[in-house]
């Protein structure tokens, strides 16, 4: 039966064996990572309990006529994620939005480095305007 459970585990960006009840806090880069996707994924109001989470950012990165509204975009991105995710500080300087109208697709970039640990990472997501 432990091996279904560590099977089970697998799936999920924290490892259950690694015991967050001793350390208090999950400083691990997948969970950081899931993290920014539930904020940019979550549409404000959606929470029931916490309806002022998340940023819902589909609905506002396929509108985009110049330049300075993908700068907007990434700005308004970054404060999201500052909003929620107090583990991590964002490289503002080093966030992109890659467009690629012949996909329909925008790939975002976002480096960060993790406070307590000083591990730096780059999450990164396609995003495909599928309708």
């Amino acid at each position: 039966m432990a091996n279904n459970i560590k099977n089970f585990s697998s799936n999920f960006a924290y490892d259950i064996d690694k015991n967050p009840v001793d350390i208090g806090e999950i400083w691990d880069v997948d969970v950081i990572n899931q993290s920014i996707e539930m904020i940019l994924n979550t549409y404000p109001g959606e929470r029931l309990f916490n309806p002022f989470f998340g940023v819902g950012l589909q609905s506002k990165i396929f509108n985009l006529e110049n330049q300075n509204e993908a700068e907007s975009i990434l700005d308004f991105v970054a404060n999201g994620i500052k909003n929620w995710e107090d583990r991590i500080v964002v490289i503002e300087s080093q966030m992109r939005m890659n467009v690629n109208s012949d996909e329909h697709s925008v790939i975002l970039i976002i480096p960060y480095f993790i406070k307590k640990n000083g591990i730096q990472s780059v999450f990164k997501k396609k995003i495909s305007n599928n309708g």
